[in-house]
């Protein structure tokens, strides 16, 4: 309730008091027109306790009030026109649509013809308490809108700082989920790796000691890789480490010679072919290509091991275009498996650049074929 708020009820109660003692200042205190006056002290200053509520109701209970004050022919003061003027304020810095706050000009308009036709007063100086009226409305109204704009600015602020927040959070997101599609790709190819070359070395570690070695180091060397590149991704989410070393640079199409290596060493023969004029792509989509190829490689590790592969790059103006083809295994002539995460991530990084994947399968070779389309201004 409004009417409650110890503020108002204070002033109030303050200009209650200047009312009536300001006129028994002047012209002295009677006692027998104590109650009259009292009832009209209260008419002129008790609605100012509902000011905050409908300040346009005071305004109007106070252009009456004071002008009965006057006509019953109690003692007049300047003073006694505060609690108008306070009531004039509060109309102008209402939390009301302007149409509606102007309506209370209407009481200076009353009290300034009413006091000089009814009553005989001073036109010039009515005239004067009447703009002074308008102007302490209209210094309201001034107040009330720039606290309209703080607060319209102050909700942009924020809605801004929310914006912000969920865009970083997006952003948060989005890279835990790269991460996790890197750490599919890096685990899927270290694993099968090392799976077959386990198998091979515990297949021949009897009679061919030296080539089980030899299987022992690639998947000694693929585990440490596997290792390394993981660690690299899990320094990137402990963000909350600031003596943490720099992640090295992600990989991209110049380092496809070491991709091959590797997957040569697991035990398929690669052959790298590019066509047309190599040239620099930006580093998100060479990342994908990179990643592309990599699931192709791992696909041939584990469903068509000892076979051969063909990595083709073909650039040409508007795309990039990717294939990896290997040759099936003896005695299977249908299309392995392609529905699992690896296909999967393949086509979302794909999508991402929003390119095509498809697979197709003959007789004798699975494929794996790519297109990256690439803007304008990619290049170097």
């Amino acid at each position: 309730m409004f009417a409650s708020n110890p503020r108002v009820g204070a002033l109030t109660a303050v200009l209650a008091v200047v009312f009536a003692g300001s006129g028994w200042l002047l012209e002295g205190f009677e006692p027998t027109r104590l109650p009259g006056e009292l009832l009209m002290v209260g008419a002129n200053t008790l609605p100012l306790l509902a000011i905050r509520r409908n300040p346009l109701a005071v305004v109007a209970l106070c252009s009456i009030a004071y002008p009965a004050w006057v006509e019953l022919g109690y003692p007049i003061h300047e003073l006694q026109s505060l609690p108008t003027v306070v009531a004039m304020y509060a109309l102008g810095a209402w939390d009301r649509p302007l149409r509606v706050r102007a309506a209370g000009l209407a009481a200076p308009v009353w009290m300034v013809s009413g006091g000089t036709l009814l009553w005989g007063g001073d036109l010039l100086e009515l005239t004067f308490v009447g703009v002074f009226f308008v102007a302490v409305w209209a210094l309201g109204v001034l107040i009330a809108d720039r606290r309209a704009r703080a607060a319209t600015l102050e909700a942009r602020t924020l809605e801004l700082e929310q914006a912000r927040q969920q865009l970083t959070e997006r952003a948060v997101a989005d890279e835990r989920a790269r991460i996790a599609r890197e750490l599919h790709d890096v685990v899927a190819h270290a694993m099968s790796v090392i799976t077959v070359q386990a198998g091979v070395g515990a297949h021949i570690v009897g009679q061919r000691p030296a080539q089980a070695a030899q299987s022992l180091e690639v998947i000694e060397h693929t585990g440490r890789e596997a290792l390394a590149e993981m660690r690299r991704m899990l320094t990137v989410l402990r963000d909350d480490a600031p003596d943490a070393p720099v992640p090295e640079p992600q990989p991209t199409l110049a380092d496809l010679p070491t991709l091959v290596d590797s997957a040569q060493r697991a035990g398929i023969h690669v052959a790298l072919v590019t066509q047309g004029a190599a040239r620099r792509l930006p580093v998100g989509l060479e990342l994908a290509v990179y990643r592309v190829i990599q699931e192709a490689l791992t696909n041939v590790v584990k469903h068509a091991p000892s076979s051969r592969a063909t990595v083709t790059t073909t650039y040409a103006p508007a795309h990039l275009d990717v294939e990896v083809s290997n040759g099936l295994p003896a005695g299977r002539r249908t299309e392995p498996p392609v529905h699992g995460h690896g296909l999967r991530g393949m086509s979302e990084r794909v999508a991402l650049y929003a390119g095509s994947l498809t697979t197709s399968t003959d007789e004798r070779s699975f494929t794996v074929s790519a297109r990256f389309p690439i803007e304008e201004t990619a290049g170097a």
